[in-house]
Parts: structure tokens; sequence; C-alpha cells
């Protein structure tokens, strides 16, 4: 069954017959050779195949071509004698804001639409305006700059937003718009650790404190003991320990990414000062990467039943996994190590037995690590 429309395409009329729920991006495309409109996600997401449709942005994937009979539609390819458009497009262009220019398209049909409702539209007005439009290359910031440009063009006439009612008879003739609100960052240390990671020169630094709900003495008995307190570290184990040295193993399994650092170190203890230091290097030979870290930790009595250990670890990754030196990656990485550590800690307090973990699942780590992520965009913000 096919139904036959009509539609005005970039000011030209067509008459194209096709099944009911065939898609308008599909139409635009396969029918009418019009190729601009870019077809990304196919589910109304990216935005990359959005067009003006009587006046108004649509997502042309899931648009149907049997609400379309009689539409006004505009592409990529039209927009003849709209000076606004015709800015767009010069100031996309010198303030680069397109690099593959898949999403063009569709940000710049979204970009006319900003300007044709707002007046005089802030940075924070057009990011929101802009949130329906991905883009993976960019970063939106010269996106962002040429829709400013634009909008501060005193002599450009934008002319005035279309009011046809919408075809969807069961949509509101009128858009509400909404009043974006503030993001929460969200907390992605354990509730029980606070901290900062910062970078210094090539060197990560990692401050994390916790609680332990144990007498000092008896947390100090724990992480006096160098082997014991590196059982309870997630992937890790030592052997050949004497007075001041050892023989150590990292590993951590991350999806694709295997890391198995071998290597040695020195240690010193502090029962005085209940204070300890760690230092090693190691190598991961499969994947060519090396490690270098230093490691401190004190602890003092928060009261009778409670005791406060402040750690500060330094770190160095070379090779093919450098990337893990970047803050923003090791926030998640640590805290999700740490939650495993300080659960691990109570467990050899209470008598039982650090749990074995030498395979850190994927999907619980790497959510650890977009949460570092996020939390570190919302912070710069």
């Amino acid at each position: 069954m096919t139904d036959r429309i009509s539609l005005t395409v970039n000011g030209e009329t067509h008459h194209v017959s096709a099944p009911p729920r065939t898609q308008l991006a599909e139409v635009l495309r396969d029918m009418l050779d019009l190729t601009g409109t870019h077809l990304g996600c196919e589910q109304g997401v990216c935005g990359a195949c959005t067009v003006m449709l009587d006046g108004r942005p649509v997502r042309s994937c899931i648009t149907f071509i049997n609400g379309c009979d009689g539409a006004q539609i505009e592409t990529i390819e039209g927009h003849r004698n709209d000076p606004v458009m015709d800015r767009l497009r010069e100031a996309f262009s010198h303030h680069h804001a397109l690099q593959c220019g898949f999403c063009t398209p569709g940000m710049l049909a979204t970009g006319r639409d900003i300007l044709a409702r707002h007046a005089d539209p802030d940075e924070r007005t057009i990011r929101t305006e802009l949130s329906g439009n991905l883009c993976r290359c960019t970063g939106y910031v010269g996106i962002v700059r040429a829709i400013q440009d634009v909008a501060a063009q005193a002599d450009l006439d934008r002319g005035a937003p279309k009011t046809s009612p919408p075809r969807n008879a069961a949509a509101p003739a009128t858009f509400t718009p909404f009043t974006p609100v503030e993001e929460t960052p969200p907390e992605t240390a354990p509730a029980e650790a606070k901290g900062s990671v910062r970078a210094e020169g090539n060197w990560t630094i990692v401050e994390r404190s916790f609680v332990l709900d144990h007498a000092v003495d008896k947390v100090w008995a724990l992480f006096s003991d160098v082997e014991k307190v590196a059982s309870c570290v997630p992937g890790a184990a030592l052997s050949d320990v004497t007075e001041d040295s050892f023989s150590g193993l990292v590993e951590v399994r991350f999806g694709p990414i295997s890391a198995r650092f071998k290597g040695r170190g020195t240690y010193e203890i502090d029962d005085t000062d209940r204070r300890g230091a760690l230092t090693g290097r190691g190598e991961d030979k499969g994947g060519q990467s090396n490690l270098r870290g230093e490691l401190h930790y004190t602890m003092a009595a928060e009261s009778a039943q409670e005791t406060r250990v402040d750690v500060i670890f330094r770190f160095q990754i070379e090779g093919m996994l450098a990337q893990f030196n970047r803050p923003e990656l090791v926030t998640g990485f640590v805290d999700f190590i740490l939650r495993r550590f300080i659960a691990n800690c109570r467990t050899v307090l209470a008598g039982g037995t650090a749990t074995a973990s030498h395979r850190i699942g994927v999907f619980a780590l790497g959510w650890s690590m977009m949460r570092g992520i996020f939390a570190s965009v919302f912070r710069k913000k």
C-alpha cells in the first residue's frame, strides 16, 4: 500500500508515492537525491537528519511521510534567499564549527531556528537549544560562537518564526519552553572517602581520607604489615618481602585492556608516628607500559573506636596506558578500587579474609570512571 503525496521541497513541488510509514529522510535522500540530510541514529536522538518542516525543525528519521502531504520543507540544499542561513554558513566556516561535517546540516537547521525564536540568546540558551544535536568532533565551542556571532549582527533581519499549526493534531498548538536547571555534580568518591586528584607535571597525585570503625592500634597493626595490607588491594600481591623491600604484582583487566605490572619496591614503617611509605617501579610487558609509584599513609585516632587514614599516592604511567594519567579518568578508577580496599580492610579487621579480586568488572569500573569524568566536567563549569 502506498500513498501519493505532494511536497514542496526547497521551493520545488514534488509528487511521490511511498508506503505511509516511510521516513521523510528516506524520501529526501533516496527519491529526491537530497543527500545533504544525513542519517545517523535513525531514532531521533542525534539530530543529524534535522530539516525544517513548515518552518519548524523536525527529525526527518522519525517523521513519517503520510503526515507530510502539502508540507513546505527546507533541507540544507535549500534556504534560498535566506540571509540568516547565509550568514550562519559563513559564521560556521569562520569559527571552525565543523570538522567531519556529518552533524552540520542538522546544526545549521537548529541554529536557524534558535535565531528565529531568540532575540539575543546567551551561551547557556544556545547550548540548551542545541542539546538535541550531537557532535562528536568539535566540542560545540565553534558552533556556539558561530550562532552568537550571527545573533550579534544588528543589521540582519531574522524574520519572524513560522506560526502554522503543527501537523500532529495531538500536539499542543504552542511550545512552552523549559528553564534549564543547574546540574548537581555526582558524588564520585565513596561516602566514607574524601580527597582530590590532580596533576603536577608528569605525576598524577591522588589524596584520599577515610575512617575505619576500629581502634587506631588495631588499624595500625594491619597497615604496618605490608603483606597483609597489600592483600586488601584488588589485583595486588607481594612476594619476596624483606625488612625494607619487596617484589610486587598489580593486575587490572578492563574489558579488552589488560595490564599486569611486575616489579620491585621499597618500604618504610614508622611505628612512632604511625606512618608508612612505599615506592616502586613496575613493567607491563604485554601492554608495553611502565609504572612508577609512591604511596604514603598516616593514621590518627578519631575516637576510641574510629581511625582516620590519610593516603597520598603519586604515580606516572608511560607507554600505551599513559592515558590513565589523566585525572578525570583516574578519579573514577581510584574510587572504585578504594571502595573494595576499604571493604577488605573492614573484613580483615573483623577477623575475616580479604576477597581476592584480580579481575575487575568491566561494567562497574567503566561506570565509576564515567562518573569521574562527568564530575570533572561539572566542576569545571
